[in-house]
């Protein structure tokens, strides 16, 4: 069985989602693309890694992880904005069902949020019974600390299972 891992990224709007993305790619702003890859230096020595971003959430497109990855591609790595809604299951509950490791950071209280809020739907919960990784961060911080965390989870990941390029 082929492993592929979920490295995805949970909040409200404006919470920082799209900015680790941007940090993890050296501030560059990129944008999702369909069935393309791109290259992610993870590594110390300059090692890369293939990985698919899906940089806004499938909620706020509108759009099922279907349709953003569409038929037939299986990425190995995927990176994911998921909006904090109840919806956000369905968005994992995809990966789930396609035997991805889920590595997940909540984004609370996000860059925009007035306040921590509460998971008042349970939506943590559900998420921790799928067996995923989860960490809460905070976003109103520089999005450096979590990116290393991504970074460095990513690298371990890849070595581990041969996709280091």
């Amino acid at each position: 069985m082929e492993k592929k891992l979920l490295i995805a990224v949970l909040g409200h709007r404006n919470s920082g989602k799209s900015e680790t993305w941007k940090k993890l790619f050296n501030d560059q702003n990129i944008r999702t693309a369909q069935k393309s890859e791109r290259k992610l230096c993870v590594g110390p020595s300059g090692e890369r890694t293939g990985v698919f971003l899906i940089n806004g959430s499938p909620q706020e497109r509108g759009k099922s992880v279907e349709e953003i990855i569409q038929v037939n591609y299986s990425p190995k790595i995927v990176l994911c904005s998921i909006q904090f809604k109840k919806d956000a299951l369905n968005t994992l509950k995809y990966f789930q069902d396609n035997e991805y490791s889920i590595y997940l950071h909540w984004l609370n209280p996000g860059f925009k949020d007035p306040y921590e809020y509460i998971d008042s739907e349970n939506i943590i919960h559900e998420i921790l019974n799928m067996k995923a990784l989860v960490g809460k961060r905070d976003g109103k911080c520089n999005a450096e600390g979590r990116v290393k965390e991504i970074r460095n989870y990513i690298y371990s990941w890849a070595r581990t299972n041969g996709c280091l390029e």
